[in-house]
């Protein structure tokens, strides 16, 4: 902190004040080429290999490739296809919809749930999926007595019934592929869809309706449907859904309950600058 007293100190021992002066501060090297990284990764239309990110930035393969490796382990980006590209990461967007700017993804979801909740009747759920879970950010109960809860901050699967369907239909086709190739489906009910064949079609399903259901497939007696919420250009940013116990929730309305919370996160993503068909 620049006070009087020390700012004479400084002056008397030759150094410079920045904040007398105006000068700029001092950058840290390398954490301005990883934002430099950043940025270029987040207004790329496609994925960018190391040799791309080199071109563009005028830096080292060696350089980027390393600061490729830190950001990569980090989360704040991904190599959707395990093929060496990379694109901004889902970690980045959970930092960025934590944050107290105006594109607070908790502010800006908050009407959502409302709306959701009101009209269900259920409660209804805001997450950021992360590191093969889910992270719940909010929540707003409905009128029922017994209504299903979480704490905030708390997390389920990432394959979690109608929330597995609806993260795996926002990825494109090749991430998809890569994720149930490498990954064996845990089985949380008798009704839990663990075979590869039959996730893929639910999940192509739910890329084309808009939302995802499940009945009892995540908790016996539990009802749900999810939807994904895009950042730009068409990023998977979180997912919006709605659970309720079967006994408050019949077959027609999960169908109902389904179509609410696609418009819904259609509506969020637009309002996010998401490419996404009207």
């Amino acid at each position: 902190m620049f006070t009087p007293e020390n700012g004479e100190a400084n002056r008397a021992n030759g150094e410079k004040d920045s904040s007398v002066s105006g000068a700029a501060p001092a950058l840290v090297p390398a954490v301005a080429k990883a934002f430099r990284v950043l940025e270029a990764l987040s207004t790329a239309g496609e994925p960018l290999g190391v040799s791309q990110l080199a071109r563009r930035l005028s830096l080292g393969k060696s350089t980027v490739h390393g600061l490729l490796n830190t950001l990569e382990a980090l989360g704040m980006i991904e190599s959707p296809n395990g093929l060496k590209r990379y694109r901004v990461g889902r970690g980045l967007h959970a930092l960025v919809s934590r944050s107290l700017g105006r594109h607070d993804l908790r502010e800006l979801a908050r009407q959502s749930l409302e709306r959701l909740a009101a009209q269900t009747e259920q409660t209804s759920f805001l997450g950021i999926p992360s590191d093969g879970q889910v992270t719940i950010l909010d929540l707003v109960h409905g009128r029922p007595t017994m209504s299903i809860s979480a704490p905030i901050g708390s997390s389920i699967p990432l394959m979690a019934g109608a929330v597995g369907k609806a993260v795996l239909g926002a990825w494109d086709s090749q991430e998809r592929e890569a994720f149930l190739s490498s990954t064996r489906l845990r089985p949380f009910t008798a009704n839990t869809i663990t075979d590869p064949d039959r996730m893929r079609q639910a999940a192509e399903e739910a890329a084309a309706a808009g939302a995802a259901i499940d009945v009892d497939e995540y908790v016996d007696g539990m009802r749900a449907a999810a939807a994904p919420i895009f950042g730009p250009p068409k990023q998977l940013v979180a997912v919006i859904w709605v659970a309720g116990f079967s006994r408050h929730v019949d077959r027609e309305q999960l169908t109902e309950i389904a179509g609410a919370v696609g418009r819904e996160a259609a509506d969020m993503s637009r309002l996010m600058g998401a490419q996404i068909e009207a």
